[in-house]
């Protein structure tokens, strides 16, 4: 009989097998091949069972160990025995993990053959293995200890992934044709991605452990069944620590200058996955720990909520700044992460409450951000995966004023990125549309719901404005990376695109974008047929969503009477589409004889390197609205990268500028100052002092064990 320990230690096999194929054989393309074909088999494995069981075919697996330690048999914590669990909000989230992993796993098989990756391709198949098998644990992980472990093992994989950058610059030799501002990126980011994780590991570890003090326990049942005991002062110090970790973890404001920095320097195939699906891990823990392992609270759903809001209107606007897609898509990934925590501040504001208008609400609240966090990984794997493709055709360029008339090289993979630009955008009838509109009638229901409360209402609606002007703003900016990579002629010398490769990429590439471009339609297009299922999810963590309610749009829960509706409206949307589809064939002008002419440029011939719009051009009133692009660099020590350089002209230079990194810049020559005066005071090298130290710091351990655990 299949177990959660049984079915984790097969993932493990497999996985460790593509791990160290690729260490211990040394035909490298044999060790790559099949470093990805366990992946593959692997991934394939965890969604049948994972899908099986998100989608009610299948029971869910109960926790079980998986290792059983030794040297704790007793006290305040019992024994540390390793516990996983497959349960329904596992499963949904194994689900995207291992599906995508599954994709990128086909993906990675055209894509890695290309030059840039050919010294470092084995290495990068095994750190696929162990991210995929580290991120699975995360979310299988049914006790603290196993949970921090599988955090720490995520850490190390994906950071040495980050090395790739650095190894391709300066150690592979390829430093010549990158900037000063790429190669310092590139040597910062394994150090920064390494300090960031640690400093969310080490909250999440006092939140841990305060949970495991109270309860006695490791595992999340104890925790989840003392949920409710929980003293106020404590499940606060919970909250705060949590959302400190998670959100540093997922990179919400102002968090958010490390993603950018690291996620970039990574392999584009790792890139899409970590990005895509694997930054969601922070969400799941989030409906973890503010759901199960404590009772939501309103105040906790205010700071959620205006932290989600501002983040992903921070963030959008940086995406709007960027000069290449790699950071522009970075950046849309926070901002994503922020529409995703939004109804999770929303439910965390009404889930407290008894009424039944109240918790269908909440269940709402957390359908939309489920939806989201679906809709989120199929449309950004998508405009991953397909700008890893322009990555390999160009050899190397994503910089957006060296792209142009892509469209006409390279279609099939221009109409992938295409789809996932109205995906993200939010225009009908892609995906994205469905999630955002469930996430502002969220927000609305819930501004109706308080109109009595004049700062809930305020909050609320603040929320709402800022998610609103969010939306807008990423169908700019994807109007504008449209418009400068895919549109118009080519910006690069013929020299420089002679380089480039002719023809499409290899087919395991197509498919993987074409698979992804299918399902963010079906996924905008079916949605009464998904949300029931995400409904059932929310009723995981306490909330039922069978609760008579009004029914709009068919976009909203319904009530169990109704969800069996015929799917005459999909019938009808897809007659129009293909009426109108009908209609544009037949009016073409392909067929008419007519003479090719060149754009007229008042009288001077077109030089398309120069005489185009750039992306300095483009984003230049929006710019404007929050920072001076011309004001020189501040006086402070660059420990981040500040400045985005968006025009080396020597008369109008323009560069946009990361206020937060400059903050943390001063922050950090502040530490290290106080570091340094502090170090010189207390560390003088008498023993007597340091012997001192250890008695206070373990008298003030066992004053607070004494205060911290159960009567």
């Amino acid at each position: 009989m299949l177990t959660s320990s049984t079915f984790v230690l097969g993932l493990t096999v497999m996985y460790g097998l593509g791990f160290l194929a690729p260490i211990v054989v040394r035909r490298r393309r044999f060790a790559v091949d099949f470093a990805l074909y366990c992946g593959l088999l692997g991934s394939t494995m965890a969604a049948a069972v994972t899908g099986g069981i998100a989608f009610g075919l299948l029971t869910p697996l109960p926790a079980s160990v998986i290792v059983r330690s030794l040297w704790v048999t007793d006290g305040p914590v019992k024994a540390l025995d390793w516990e996983v669990q497959v349960d329904p909000l596992a499963a949904f989230f194994g689900l995207l993990i291992s599906a995508f992993a599954a994709l990128v796993a086909v993906y990675s098989f055209a894509a890695l053959r290309a030059d840039h990756y050919r010294g470092q391709d084995r290495h990068i198949a095994a750190g696929f293995n162990l991210f995929v098998w580290s991120t699975l644990l995360v979310v299988f992980a049914s006790q603290g200890v196993v949970l921090l472990i599988a955090l720490e093992a995520m850490t190390l994989a994906f950071g040495y992934l980050t090395l790739y950058k650095h190894i391709y610059y300066e150690v592979e030799g390829h430093g010549a044709a990158a900037s000063i501002e790429q190669r310092k990126s590139a040597r910062l980011a394994p150090q920064v991605y390494l300090i960031i994780s640690h400093s969310s590991t080490a909250f999440l570890l006092a939140a841990v452990s305060l949970l495991a003090l109270r309860a006695e326990s490791l595992s999340f049942a104890a925790w989840i069944r003392q949920s409710g005991a929980q003293d106020p002062p404590v499940a606060w110090a919970v909250f705060l620590l949590a959302l400190a970790g998670l959100g540093i973890r997922a990179g919400l404001t102002p968090a958010h200058f490390w993603v950018s920095l690291v996620h970039p320097a990574s392999p584009t195939p790792t890139h899409a996955l970590s990005l895509g699906i694997a930054i969601k891990v922070a969400i799941y823990l989030m409906y973890r720990f503010f759901f199960q392992f404590l009772r939501p609270e309103p105040g906790w759903g205010y700071i959620v909520l205006i932290l989600a809001a501002v983040t992903a209107l921070v963030n959008v606007w940086y995406a709007i700044t960027s000069h290449d897609l790699k950071t522009a898509l970075a950046y849309h990934s926070i901002e994503n992460i922020g529409i995703i925590v939004a109804p999770i501040g929303v439910a965390m504001i009404f889930g407290a409450a008894s009424e039944d208008a109240a918790r269908w609400l909440t269940c709402l609240a957390l359908t939309a951000s489920l939806y989201h966090t679906l809709n989120h990984a199929a449309f950004k794997g998508l405009l991953y995966m397909a700008t890893g493709a322009i990555d390999n055709l160009t050899g190397g360029v994503v910089e957006l004023n060296r792209l142009g008339g892509l469209i006409k090289l390279y279609p099939w993979t221009s109409a992938a990125f295409l789809c996932g630009a109205f995906a993200i955008a939010g225009f009908p009838p892609w995906n994205g549309f469905v999630s955002e509109w469930l996430t502002l009638q969220t927000l609305l229901r819930g501004v109706a719901a308080l109109r009595a409360e004049g700062m809930g209402v305020l909050t609320l609606v603040s929320g709402l404005l800022m998610l609103v002007a969010a939306f807008a703003l990423t169908a700019f900016c994807f109007y504008k990376l449209v418009g400068l990579a895919l549109l118009g002629l080519p910006r690069t010398s013929p020299v420089e695109r002679e380089r480039w490769q002719t023809g499409e990429v290899g087919a395991p590439m197509l498919a993987t974008m074409a698979a992804l471009a299918i399902l963010c339609l079906l996924l905008g297009i079916l949605p009464g047929q998904v949300t029931p299922w995400l409904a059932n999810l929310a009723g995981e963590l306490g909330y039922d969503a069978r609760l008579a309610q009004p029914v709009w749009s068919g976009l909203a829960l319904e009530p169990v009477a109704t969800q069996d509706r015929p799917l005459l409206p999909i019938a009808a949307l897809l007659g129009v589409a293909a009426g109108l589809a009908g209609i544009s064939i037949a009016l073409r002008p392909g067929r008419r004889a007519h003479r090719p002419a060149q754009p007229w440029n008042c009288g001077a011939p077109l030089d398309a390197t120069t005489m185009q719009a750039t992306s300095a051009s483009l984003s230049d009133l929006i710019r404007h609205l929050v920072t001076d692009p011309t004001r020189p660099s501040p006086e402070v020590h660059e420990y981040l990268p500040t400045r985005f350089m968006l025009s080396d002209s020597p008369t109008y230079p323009q560069a946009a500028y990361e206020l937060f990194r400059e903050v943390y810049n001063r922050w950090f020559g502040w530490l290290l100052k106080g570091s340094e005066k502090l170090g010189n005071a207390i560390q003088q090298g008498d023993i007597r002092r340091y012997l001192s130290y250890i008695f206070v710091a373990s008298l003030a351990a066992l004053f607070l064990f004494l205060q911290l655990r159960k009567p």
